[in-house]
């Protein structure tokens, strides 16, 4: 299960050729936070409009 969250993180830290676990690590985060950030915004307005 953890393997499919981290594949579109792993995806872009191999296109951008990081080899360094440090920096692999901060890309994952950032990719993942914008992810589950945008993931979570998009469902609550949709919720919101639903519900208005």
């Amino acid at each position: 299960m953890l393997h499919l969250i981290m594949l579109p993180s792993n995806a872009i830290c191999d296109a951008l050729g990081m080899t360094d676990e440090h920096e692999r690590g901060m890309v994952r985060m950032l990719v993942n936070t914008l992810a589950w950030t945008t993931i979570c915004v998009t469902v609550a307005l949709v919720a919101w409009v639903l519900l208005d």
